[in-house]
């Protein structure tokens, strides 16, 4: 199964039906698609000064707005595989750069501070076998952590969820599984953050170098010896 036109068809769909609404991306309502971004922004809430953040999936740069409240120093980009929403983004965030690229396909060669995965980017699968949409979870993350130069999140619905309440057309991503993928294979400076009123998660994953910007070097110096 081709995901990237699943994708595009799943999305599409919803566009046509709601347009600039958070219902044309899979959000119940507005409110919970911030508390989506509000879990993805942990990952840079230290910063003093401008940085920038690149959303991979950013649909209708709603993220694009939220940081412009919040995060005012942050410079936002994007890049999307559906062309309306690209197009769409462009159209809202005239100063910003959009890309139309599929980063699983091929590794884009900019880098950007902090690479999020679109909120909910993870939950719909369509059609897609389950070990198909595990594979495509990890090569995302794989791609998003190679471009960001300090880190990368996303959001994923929790395992843990009230029984008898589960659905099975989404994708719940086991924490155990994710994080000990995170660790392997990415950086072993990881958080897992669950706090806030939805069944889901972020994952925050750091690259080495920033840790040792934020962290005093003589007290860790041991640790980062090398041998």
């Amino acid at each position: 199964m081709n995901l990237a036109d699943e994708q595009r068809k799943l999305y599409g769909n919803l566009y046509r039906q709601f347009g600039d609404d958070p219902r044309a991306l899979f959000h119940c309502s507005q409110e919970s698609q911030r508390e989506r971004f509000e879990i993805l922004a942990r990952c840079f809430e230290r910063e003093p000064g401008p940085f920038t953040v690149h959303e991979i999936g950013c649909a209708l740069g709603h993220f694009g707005d939220f940081l412009q409240e919040r995060y005012p120093r942050a410079i936002f980009s994007g890049s999307e595989i559906y062309a309306p929403f690209v197009d769409h983004c462009r159209k809202r965030f005239p100063e910003s750069k959009f890309f139309l690229r599929d980063i699983t396909e091929e590794l884009p060669p900019d880098r950007y501070d902090y690479v999020i995965v679109g909120a909910g980017t993870f939950n719909i699968p369509g059609g897609a076998p389950r070990d198909q949409w595990q594979s495509f979870v990890y090569s995302m993350l794989s791609a998003t952590y190679a471009m960001a130069k300090k880190g990368t999140a996303a959001t994923f619905l929790t395992g843990y969820s009230d029984p008898g309440y589960e659905q099975p057309d989404l994708f719940y991503q086991d924490e155990k599984q994710i994080f000990d993928f995170a660790m392997r294979s990415l950086s072993r400076h990881v958080e897992i953050d669950d706090f806030g009123p939805l069944y889901e998660y972020a994952l925050r994953v750091y690259r080495p170098e920033y840790v040792r910007v934020l962290y005093p070097q003589r007290a860790f110096e041991k640790y980062f010896r090398k041998k």
